[in-house]
């Protein structure tokens, strides 16, 4: 496991446990439909991220089926190219996630043809000071290349809710590369 591997899944891990700030929103990705092939193809939620203003600290839900879904964070290119042969992270169960950098994020399923069909997304998170309207993918462009894939994949939380509070967990499901 090379070196970038490891800082990448030691700041996810380090980062992992944190509260609700109390500025921070809590979003369910595609609402009511979650996280899955969606009838309306790629602009379903496209739709989606732009009818929410996200900021950095924001907690975004993925609900999907175990087994049918998965959630995988990719370059710009791969999520261009639906390539999901090598993403920069893969978690396998359904969670609630903390964005805390500035910058476009490109997620996507691994699953054979899902990308193609739809199951994509590039979310915008602006600034907490300033917030700011989501611009579309192609006009942070430039944000998102000039990132390097360590501070990418470290800059979202994975956080899993249950019964009595937050519980840490690191995710097994992270893809060694």
């Amino acid at each position: 496991m090379g070196a970038k591997t490891m800082n990448m899944i030691l700041a996810i891990a380090v980062a992992v446990f944190m509260l609700h700030g109390t500025d921070a929103a809590e979003y369910t990705v595609g609402d009511d439909l979650g996280w899955t092939i969606p009838p309306g193809g790629a602009a379903t939620y496209a739709s989606w991220a732009a009818e929410h203003s996200l900021v950095v600290n924001d907690f975004l839900i993925f609900n999907f089926a175990v087994g049918e879904q998965d959630l995988a964070l990719v370059t710009k290119e791969d999520f261009d190219a639906c390539n999901t042969a090598e993403p920069l992270v893969v978690f396998k169960e359904p969670g609630e996630f903390q964005f805390i950098k500035e910058g476009t994020f490109y997620l996507t399923c691994t699953f054979a043809g899902h990308c193609a069909k739809g199951q994509k997304i590039a979310l915008y998170f602006a600034p907490t000071a300033s917030p700011s309207p989501a611009p579309s993918p192609s006009q942070s462009q430039s944000q998102s290349q000039s990132a390097d894939d360590e501070q990418y994949a470290a800059a979202v939380k994975f956080v899993s809710k249950k019964e009595y509070g937050f519980k840490k967990i690191i995710p097994a499901a992270i893809k060694s590369l």
